[in-house]
């Protein structure tokens, strides 16, 4: 995977300013004694604030930048940690005494006043010198426009046929062969549909899906999405779940095989498993076997999306035929640009200037749907033929590396494109797992404890509804997907692609970790989201020095 680092430090200094910021407002600085050195923290912050876009478009190419960008985030997450302990003992003082309304109540013990004083003017002697740095790495300073979101487009993300186009042909060819399939005296034989990521795999194969039950080619059907954790047991718990029946046998594998054989008795089925990585033979044969031993009848089949052509070889006791996705063409990729704009903008036309670089920019996009789909949701926030150009002519397009890194590479322009508080929430997804279904309730209540949601001065709107506009942000530029309604048309959660999830592994790389069994970490690591791995019966012990750092902590049997 391409390395894309640092680059959602403008968020984190603007965190840091907007707390700064908030305590002078307050009055708090005064109440705790701490006034001038609050006052000369925002000052240090906003001038070197200035100075972060330049350097987040040279780090790239630039080590001794990418060096600068990474002491800075340090120091900056030093201020937002020491900061936030100050609110911690404001609120704790507040309890303790029961004086909730006037924040000059606050009283500060002298030796804590004093540890604080001194441990802010680090941070300022360090940003300071940081600053000197900057002029000696050439750094300019360059204006920046407010971080808030500014309009919020229309959504509509129920299955999202703009990536649909030119797949007609795919779709009938993959059900044609599932027709010769069933007349076959096998028990169970499938189709591998094969590509790159963002292709379109799992568009064509949710289609198929469709189509299939509609027309009624199999007694059964059921949707698994498989991943990188292929387990047998949990494959086969969720089928029989899809298939309408209860899950009590899924502790037992025999159990599990026994329960789904004598309902499956002269019955066929339909199993799509979605986004298969396995390529361990061991495993897939395994697989293979069990899905033998439930079978009494022929004509079932299994259809499997994979990037590796080697995933069907691994389930010898089935014949698979392999079916490899093309790219689509350049007016396609166009086609997905401007449905997009004109689906999701406040235009309701586009200009021929914009139409003129529109067309070059979907030459770019490689064919691939979700590339110019999280495009066209970037296109469709601005109108400004400049940033039009700006996005045609990013050097991203040009970087010579292979598919999935190019892929990344590429993507991270939409996600540069994003305004600061965007940014955060976006790399904040990934911490959770892939083909994790995120409650869209709890994903904004989690922005709201991580204090990423600004909410203007003048605004009436709750943090919920900032937060609810920011989820319809990241949704109108395709980086969610698959979002579930409810009856009443309310969205209630929704996915990620697997590429886009890799974009925000990627920007988040050294904020976010995923601690796995037999994993060591670095005691000095500047972790501030951690998601840990473990078994039921093992106890993670974090090291005292990565707990302290820590904004988030999620645990995961």
């Amino acid at each position: 995977m391409a390395e894309i680092a640092l680059t959602i430090l403008s968020p984190v200094i603007e965190e840091a300013v907007s707390k700064t910021v908030s305590f002078l407002k307050k009055r708090i600085g005064i109440a705790v004694g701490l006034e001038k050195e609050l006052d000369k923290l925002r000052d240090s912050l906003i001038l070197i604030q200035s100075v972060i876009q330049h350097a987040e478009e040279r780090q790239e190419s630039d080590p001794a930048i990418k060096h600068w960008l990474q002491k800075l985030k340090d120091v900056a997450y030093e201020a937002v940690d020491a900061l936030g302990e100050c609110e911690y003992k404001i609120l704790k003082n507040k309890v303790k005494s029961h004086r909730y309304s006037n924040p000059e109540s606050v009283y500060f013990s002298p030796s804590f006043r004093n540890r604080m004083a001194t441990k802010i003017n680090n941070i300022i002697k360090q940003l300071n010198d940081l600053k000197d740095w900057a002029s000696m790495i050439n750094l300019v300073v360059t204006l920046r426009g407010q971080s808030c979101p500014k309009q919020h487009p229309k959504t509509d993300s129920f299955l999202d046929n703009s990536t649909v186009f030119e797949r007609e042909d795919d779709v009938s060819r993959i059900l044609g062969l599932l027709r010769d399939l069933r007349r076959s005296q096998h028990p169970i034989s499938g189709i591998s549909i094969v590509g790159m990521a963002g292709i379109g795999k799992t568009t064509i194969a949710k289609l198929v899906y469709m189509k299939a039950k509609e027309e009624k080619l199999y007694d059964l059907a059921a949707w698994v999405c498989v991943s990188e954790d292929f387990n047998d047991q949990i494959i086969l718990g969720e089928m029989s779940e899809h298939f309408g029946w209860s899950a009590a046998t899924r502790n037992s594998i025999n159990a599990l095989l026994e329960d789904l054989a004598e309902k499956l008795e002269n019955k066929t089925f339909l199993l799509i498993l979605d986004d298969v990585w396995n390529e361990n033979p061991d495993k897939g044969e395994h697989f293979s076997s069990c899905l033998l031993k439930i079978l009494k009848t022929t004509g079932s089949s299994i259809v499997i999306t994979t990037r590796s052509g080697k995933v069907a070889s691994t389930m010898e006791s089935i014949p698979i035929q392999r079916y490899d996705m093309e790219r689509l063409s350049d007016d396609a990729c166009w086609l997905i640009i401007k449905e997009k704009f004109l689906r999701s903008s406040t235009e309701t036309s586009m200009t021929p200037d914009l139409e003129a670089i529109g067309q070059d920019i979907a030459k770019k996009c490689r064919g691939l749907p979700l590339v110019a789909s999280v495009i066209g949701g970037t296109l469709s926030r601005q109108t400004s033929v400049d940033k039009w150009k700006d996005i045609r002519d990013d050097k991203a397009w040009n970087l010579n590396s292979r598919d999935g890194d190019k892929i990344l590479s590429i993507l991270k322009i939409s996600f540069n494109h994003l305004t600061s508080p965007l940014k955060k929430c976006f790399s904040y997804c990934s911490i959770f797992p892939k083909d994790f279904v995120i409650e869209k309730d709890d994903l904004v209540q989690l922005w709201m404890a991580q204090g990423f949601l600004y909410q203007p001065n003048e605004s009436s709107a709750t943090m919920e509804d900032v937060g609810n506009d920011y989820f319809s942000d990241l949704l109108s530029n395709s980086l969610f997907k698959d979002v579930y309604r409810d009856k009443f048309g309310n969205i209630r959660s929704c996915k990620m692609h697997d590429a886009v999830h890799d974009l925000a592994l990627s920007v988040s790389k050294g904020d976010t970790f995923i601690w796995e069994t037999g994993c060591i970490v670095d005691q000095d690591a500047k972790i501030r989201h951690l998601r840990v791995k473990h078994d039921k019966n093992e106890r993670p012990i974090i090291p005292r020095a990565v707990a302290q750092r820590l904004h988030s902590l999620f645990l995961e049997e």
